[in-house]
């Protein structure tokens, strides 16, 4: 999935607030340190869905016959391709 900077900053720093206020975390790093690290975390689980996703695409499109993108066949088979190579990357269990 792709987000933009800002729509990823935005993410990061509501995710910094909630932590703060209501005390979910305690720390001893500066508040900057902490949201870089959220940031380089979020950015690299896109980056896997990414992967992931264009994986189950190709499968579907290796179909000898067409499936129409986004028909309910074509949710169901990318859902279904999706968590199997999650599952066998070891991203989700």
């Amino acid at each position: 999935m792709k987000m933009s900077e800002e729509k990823i900053a935005h993410l990061i720093q509501g995710c910094v607030e909630r932590l703060l206020d209501d005390d979910l975390i305690d720390f001893k790093m500066p508040e900057a340190r902490l949201r870089t690290g959220l940031e380089r975390v979020l950015e690299e689980d896109l980056r896997i869905d990414d992967e992931i996703s264009a994986e189950a695409i190709a499968r579907i499109e290796s179909y000898q016959r067409e499936i129409p993108y986004g028909s309910d066949e074509w949710q169901l088979l990318f859902e279904r391709f999706f968590r199997e190579i999650a599952t066998r990357r070891g991203y989700v269990s």
